[in-house]
């Protein structure tokens, strides 16, 4: 029977163990385990193991193929598969049975391409992110510009009846007596932001600015003076009556009340 038949492995001194290969290639170099172990930075009782086939002590396949290999290395045995036949000898021929660990995962096994698949994130979720950020930045917007897009919206969508809605009733003893309205009501629907300086009757004078969208409602009992520091601001309404803005003097805008000719009825 030749030697191919009995064993895959090359018939290197197959009369010795690998064990006693080690030490007889360490024998006769005169050298030690100790000498060895120095040299070769294994541990003695790792090369006590390996010379004396003794499986139990060794650590793990990895580690002791590695051992072997440096081992041979050390000692000049030429013998490439010196590892092999030493796991060879320990499992007596036949294949080391997996464990369950090396099972599974061998079951499980993911291929590079799997491994390297990005996730999928769904339109729907990246859709609800950018409405979420549009909201945030439209609100921080509105409180860094004092902007109220509600009262915007409001004038825009129902400016027919902002206009035709009177603020002087006759019945009303607060606004006539005996048809004759006393008061000066003046009403400013703000096109854009708008800078003004109000005085009405004999109060101090006073300062405001109205945000684009603004409807705000001055009154006073005989006078009323208004400055407005940009040009075409406001839609304006005297006593419920549509109104031009004021013509420019001199960089101003001065509306006096009462006017020359006399209060729209």
């Amino acid at each position: 029977m030749s030697t191919e038949e009995t064993s895959p492995l090359p018939p290197a001194k197959e009369s010795l163990s690998v064990g006693e290969q080690f030490r007889q290639a360490r024998q006769a170099k005169s050298l030690s385990l100790e000498e060895a172990a120095a040299a070769t930075k294994i541990s003695r009782n790792n090369l006590e193991a390996i010379e004396d086939m003794d499986f139990g002590r060794l650590p793990a396949d990895s580690f002791i193929r590695g051992q072997i290999t440096l081992y041979a290395a050390f000692l000049e045995l030429d013998d490439s598969s010196l590892a092999a036949r030493f796991f060879h000898e320990r499992d007596g021929g036949k294949r080391p049975q997996l464990t369950p660990l090396q099972q599974s995962l061998r079951r499980h096994h993911l291929t590079p391409i799997k491994l390297a698949e990005r996730t999928h994130v769904s339109s729907a979720a990246i859709a609800s992110i950018l409405f979420i950020i549009i909201v945030c930045s439209f609100t921080a917007f509105c409180l860094y510009f004092s902007w109220n897009p509600f009262a915007f919206l409001t004038g825009k969508l129902f400016p027919s009846a902002a206009s035709t809605k009177s603020l002087f009733h006759p019945a009303d003893p607060a606004t006539s007596i005996g048809g004759q309205r006393n008061n000066v009501q003046v009403q400013a629907f703000f096109k854009q932001d708008g800078r003004v300086l109000i005085t009405l009757d004999q109060k101090p004078t006073f300062e405001h600015t109205y945000p684009k969208g603004a409807s705000v409602l001055w009154e006073a009992d005989k006078r009323m003076s208004l400055e407005f520091f940009q040009s075409d601001s406001a839609d304006l309404q005297l006593n419920g009556a549509s109104i031009a803005f004021p013509s420019s003097s001199g960089g101003r805008y001065l509306l006096h009340l009462p006017l020359s000719s006399p209060l729209p009825q």
